[in-house]
């Protein structure tokens, strides 16, 4: 067992960290948000702040909103102190931040690996998540037992950095199939096929997988209800954008779905919406073609 220190209870998060105080570990947690701690009174130990909870620890987990504030919790915790800390950052940040990261903290006497999360905030808390690992082989085998602890199965992705790169991959994939879908359907309503009619259609062997039918479903009947906020969508594009930038290649897709991102984004806060599913593109795809 581990003495771990708990940093960002969101979504995600507490899923994680419910698991890690069933595998018995001694837990302490810090969220912005006191709600988020107070989900595991009497089970962990509620801190005043990143560095509190990770004071002590063998294990301290990022379950953050993005590398900005990654990077701003490490300088947290390196300033304290660091010696023989295994640093496990659960979010979705940028694979080149994550290796800077690894070597600022190996550098202070730590480690880090980057373990992203690949489900639904259910999933998380049910212990059936899939994850993958990047970081020092030898780490990465030495804590084993510690990735069992929050998933149903893991996979070893390579060196620091390359589980985020994966989770990238596998985002750009999944949400460019949904920003694609969420311009089919109302194009091709313009030119005389309703949604429901051309996604019974196109459910066939060929192009039906769970973001078709997932996403499918949310553009024929218009629901756009939360489930992957469009502000973390963008946030995932432009760590996208960030490695073709890097290569000096244009982005061509993740470019265009940019800027749809920021068009409903900036047309969610004019009629004061606050935040928006992923899905809502699809709502300004339809407007769009209204006019």
């Amino acid at each position: 067992m581990y003495k771990v220190g708990f940093i960002g209870l969101g979504a995600m998060g507490r899923g994680i960290c419910h698991n890690i105080i069933e595998a018995g570990n001694e837990v302490r947690v810090f969220d912005l948000s006191q709600e988020a701690m107070d989900l595991f009174a009497g089970q962990a130990t509620p801190c005043a702040s990143a560095a509190e909870a990770a004071e002590g620890a063998e294990v301290v987990f990022m379950s953050l909103p993005n590398s900005r504030i990654v990077e701003a919790t490490v300088d947290e915790l390196i300033a304290q102190g660091v010696e023989g800390t295994l640093v496990v950052d659960l979010s979705t940040s940028d694979p080149t931040s994550t290796r800077a990261l690894h070597d600022r903290l190996v550098e202070a006497g730590g480690n880090l690996v980057d373990s992203p999360l690949m489900a639904a905030p259910e999933d998380a808390w049910n212990k059936e998540s899939n994850i993958f690992v990047g970081g020092d082989k030898e780490v990465v085998d030495a804590h084993a037992d510690l990735f069992d602890m929050y998933s149903c199965h893991w996979d070893y992705a390579g060196p620091s950095g390359n589980g985020h790169l994966v989770k990238l991959a596998q985002n750009w994939a999944g949400l460019g199939q949904a920003f694609m879908y969420a311009q089919i359907f109302p194009v091709i309503q313009k030119y005389g096929i309703e949604p429901d009619v051309l996604f019974k259609l196109m459910k066939n062997p060929t192009f039906d997988n769970w973001f078709f039918d997932f996403y499918g479903h949310k553009y024929v009947e218009k629901n756009y209800r939360m489930d992957f906020s469009l502000d973390l969508a963008l946030k995932d594009f432009m760590y996208i954008k960030k490695l073709s930038d890097e290569l000096n290649i244009p982005g061509f897709m993740v470019d265009g779905a940019i800027d749809l991102c920021r068009v409903t984004l900036k047309e969610a806060a004019e009629v004061g919406k606050g935040k928006v599913d992923c899905s809502s593109v699809a709502d300004t795809m339809y407007r769009y073609c209204e006019d």
